[in-house]
């Protein structure tokens, strides 16, 4: 007995190792793997024959492996280990088979050996011996966790089957040795020996890994996955790394494995040297414990099942006895580092009460005294409670003091106090809005932003009932009630709801609630939490988004109908090309036709880029003064191909005069063509459709009247939205989105103008009148009419690059028409042979082309002398894409479709230059 506590023995098969066992495992394995490292690479080194190591060597390993597993034994019935049962059959296993390798050794005691057999009995019970005990320590370490007590017969059936087994492997190698096949030739291994070898060695590696990874792990593991440790080095020595028999490896593997079988043994020798001394220990603490037997009767039992510390001092105030709790109490006076925590503890602690104790010696009784303590940085909180004892009425023998920790307890209460505190400065500085009310409805907490989001004071609002507060908005009500009614009612104690709130201000907000039910033991309702959050900006930026989205959906629908709009001439154009009669007058004005469309789609594939204008919604206007009788007719000449499918009859009233406005061509055009188109879509086939335009009160009136299917007076309004067709004429739309008239309100606003439809209803006809500002005549241009045109280019050598064969062709067929020289390429690489073989004056460039692209080819040709004029003309026309060009050396960027009227002036004004 140790100051009250009997020290607890601790043995190799029960116990962790420390940290001092571990650190020497480590030196060992450390050791062991340095000298095999140095060993492994003179493994085949020939010794001299020395027939005397095999019975030195047998002989100790034997009586090591015997030895063993006798010690170990003692630990199998002590504790009915099944695993530790399995160990010491291996063990039993290896020393049998080991004397059998001692009988059958070839020159030991007879040619071959006291059993018989031939050369090959002795290898082959090698491998076996060496694959067997591994499986045993494999069987060990898997079965330590089976906590099933030893069969009463297994030891001795166990060993009964082992020594079976080991006489069947003795039968085999001896009688049956001229079956097996041969493993040495003369003393030198042969390849299935060094195969089997390697197999035994991973097995070997195996077992010691399942060693390793072992939980939990024990003193006795520790020391066997040395001697596996041990084992796996002498398999590699002596059966992987040696050539043969008394070579370096034969030798040092056995001394290996020599090491494997003493590893354990000795840790079992110093594990039973313990066991005396841990014995005599236990009899000493036993003796003392003898001697202070009559103090532990009176009091030992009752003070160990009190939870408080309990002190006995004598009147000279030393300590006569401390119970189990006062010494753990005790344990943290103590100076770290210290083996005697106890003694020193209780002086120290002693020390703390030392006021308390002269109050109890004194003959004062007193309870609840508060103490605190700071050892080491750690603050313990006690009560102290004192009595004396009195062997008689008046004679003092001792005193008792009895301490409470109640160090958890204050902390607890200090941790519970901040909690609260937390907890309210959470809620009055949330972002959420926090609501408490009870089963009655009642609000019984309303937070500060609860105050700010609705605008009633907490001291408004505590102790009114919730839905007595103008709080829903009146179409929620019925939502929000049946909320509540589902929290209070049914067992749910979490509900979500999304509604429309009211402030004191009377402003809407659009919020969600998150709704907690907290309930007692009993299950009934304690109080209910509510979460408010405000999501009215967010509502309102989904609404923003799915506007967006929207007019997203019209952007898109709007370029796709204005990129339909040229495609339908140029489309007839093409159809009438094909026709062998056409006039020359009639060829020449369908290619202008075909010319202002092209122009037309290259505006709004310039559009497709800027995409910004979707959330903007805005459309740039290129304004110029234009006169607006020639720009019907143009539009009036798209639409010419419907007009005369319908076989409508057509009338045109324009003024002699001409009007002028400023406005932007291309899209004045497109609002005219529109109103023609639908005039000529919703017209009867031989229908009459009138067009007219005059000059009213500083204005332009334009009108489009027809007498086809008319508008109700619901859709004269409508009928400018966006998508919105005439539903008893909808079969007449040919495919047309409902977006034209949209458009050309949106236009002409744009231009500062107004647009209005007028019908007298279903089947009279409908007519849309535009009116625009004027303004003053625009002043014809000097040399305007002059042809710029005409031989521009005469005389220059070209070279035309696109791998587009038709874009390539046609535009070196264009500039051969000005008199140019022009070659042709359809990739970059071929267009730099062209201009090493002939340099050209100007060189026209598509960027995307394979081989070489544009891009390349020009950063080579800027460097050459004569420099060529670089032009690149591509389908590319983002900013970045003109820096690039820019970069690379081009002279000028431009994006298809090219006029080529545009073109040819300004290649001609770069031939000008260049003759000059």
């Amino acid at each position: 007995m140790r100051h009250g506590v009997l020290a607890e023995p601790t043995d190799l098969v029960r116990h962790p190792p420390s940290a001092a066992q571990l650190r020497h495992v480590v030196w060992v394995l450390g050791f062991l793997a340095l000298v095999f490292a140095l060993l492994a690479p003179a493994a085949r080194i020939p010794l001299a024959r020395a027939p005397e190591f095999i019975p030195m060597y047998g002989s100790v390993l034997i009586g090591a492996n015997l030895l063993t597993g006798i010690l170990l034994i003692g630990h199998v019935h002590t504790g009915r280990s099944r695993a530790l049962g399995i160990l010491v059959l291996g063990y039993l296993v290896t020393a049998l088979i080991a004397s059998a390798h001692l009988l059958t050794f070839p020159g030991l005691f007879a040619d071959q050996g006291v059993l018989g057999g031939n050369d090959q009995t002795t290898p082959w019970l090698h491998i076996s011996w060496h694959a067997l005990f591994p499986l045993f320590v494999l069987g060990y370490v898997f079965s330590a966790r089976d906590t099933t007590p030893l069969p009463p017969h297994f030891m001795r059936i166990g060993a009964l089957l082992i020594l079976l087994l080991v006489a069947l492997l003795v039968l085999v190698s001896t009688s049956g040795a001229h079956w097996l096949p041969p493993l040495l030739d003369g003393t030198r291994t042969l390849p299935l020996y060094h195969w089997l070898a390697g197999a035994v060695m991973i097995l070997s590696v195996g077992v010691l890994w399942a060693t390793v990874r072992k939980r939990p792990r024990t003193v006795l593991d520790v020391w066997l996955a040395v001697a596996m440790a041990a084992w796996v080095f002498e398999v590699g020595l002596s059966c992987v790394l040696n050539g043969g028999m008394f070579d370096l490896g034969f030798y040092a593997g056995r001394l290996y494995g020599l090491a494997a079988s003493l590893f354990v043994l000795g840790a079992l020798a110093i594990d039973n040297i313990a066991l005396h001394a841990r014995l005599h220990a236990t009899f000493a603490e036993m003796m003392e414990t003898r001697a202070h037997a009559q103090w532990q009767s009176l009091l030992g039992t009752v003070l160990r099942q009190l939870p408080d510390g309990v002190l006995i001092v004598d009147r000279a105030g030393r300590c006569v006895m401390a119970n189990d709790q006062a010494r753990r109490m005790a344990e943290c006076f103590a100076p770290s580092g210290t083996g005697e925590r106890a003694p020193l503890g209780v002086a120290a602690m002693l020390d703390l009460v030392r006021d308390p104790i002269a109050r109890a010696v004194g003959g004062e009784t007193f309870r609840d005294a508060l103490l605190e303590s700071n050892h080491d940085g750690v603050r313990r909180c006690y009560t102290v409670s004192g009595a004396p004892l009195r062997e008689s009425a008046a004679d003092l023998a001792a005193a008792v003091i009895v301490l409470d920790d109640i160090t958890e307890r204050t902390e607890a209460s200090a941790a519970l106090a901040r909690a609260l505190d937390q907890t309210r400065y959470l809620v009055e500085n949330t972002p959420l809005a926090v609501i408490e009310w009870n089963r009655d409805l009642v609000v019984t907490l309303w937070n500060g932003r609860a105050e700010e989001l609705f605008g009633w004071r907490q001291e408004e609002v505590v102790g009114v009932r919730i839905d007595a507060l103008p709080l829903i908005h009146e179409s929620d009500a019925d939502q929000v009630g049946l909320m509540i009614r589902r929290l209070l009612e049914t067992p749910t104690h979490h509900a979500k709801s999304s509604n429309r709130n009211l402030t004191r201000d009377g402003r809407e907000l659009c919020c969600e609630w998150y709704n907690s039910v907290l309930v007692d033991e009993t299950g009934q309702i304690q109080t209910v939490f509510s979460l408010v959050l405000d999501v009215t900006e967010r509502e309102q930026a989904m609404d923003g988004l799915r506007e967006a989205d929207r007019r997203k959906d019209v952007y898109i629908a709007t370029l796709a109908h204005e990129l339909r709009n040229p495609l339908a001439p140029i489309a007839n154009a093409a159809s009438l090309l094909r026709s062998k009669t056409l006039a020359p007058e009639r060829i020449e004005w369908i290619a202008a036709m075909v010319g202002r469309q092209t122009a037309q789609m290259a505006r709004l594939l310039d559009d497709l880029l800027d995409v910004s204008r979707i959330g903007r919604g805005k459309i740039e206007l290129r304004r110029s003064r234009v006169e607006l009788g020639r720009l019907i007719r143009d539009a009036l000449q798209a639409s010419m191909p419907l007009i005369e499918s319908g076989r409508h009859q057509l009338a045109l009233r324009l003024m002699d005069e001409p009007l002028w406005t400023e406005a932007d061509p291309l899209r004045l055009t497109q609002v005219f063509a529109n109103l023609i188109n639908n005039a000529a879509k919703y017209t009867p086939p031989g229908g009459a459709i009138e067009i007219g335009l005059r000059s009213e009160n500083g204005e332009a009136v334009a009108w489009v009247a027809d007498n086809g299917v008319g508008l109700d007076a619901s859709m004269i309004e409508r009928v400018f939205d966006p998508f919105v067709q005439v539903g008893s004429a909808r079969h007449l739309a040919q495919g047309g989105l409902g977006i034209g008239l949209s458009l050309a309100k949106g236009f002409v606003e744009l231009h500062g103008g107004t647009i209005r439809a007028d019908s007298e209803g279903p089947g009279q006809g409908a007519t849309f009148i535009v009116r625009l500002p004027l303004c003053e005549a625009a002043e014809a241009e000097p040399g305007a009419d002059s042809d710029t045109g005409g031989g521009a280019v005469a005389g220059m050598h070209i070279l035309v690059a696109d791998d587009n064969v038709d874009a390539a062709e046609s535009l070196a067929w264009l500039l051969r028409s000005e008199g140019a020289t022009v070659e042709v390429a359809h990739d970059g690489a071929q267009a730099l042979r062209l201009y090493n073989e002939h340099c050209a004056d100007i060189v026209v460039l598509d960027l995307g082309m394979p081989e070489m692209s544009g891009l390349e080819v020009a950063a080579i040709l800027a460097t050459r002398c004569p420099r060529p004029y670089l032009v690149a003309v591509t389908g590319r026309g983002r900013q970045e894409d003109r820096a690039a060009s820019q970069a690379a050396g081009f002279d000028i960027h431009c994006t298809k479709p090219v006029a080529p009227q545009q073109l040819i002036e300004q290649l001609g004004a770069v031939a000008q230059a260049r003759h000059q």
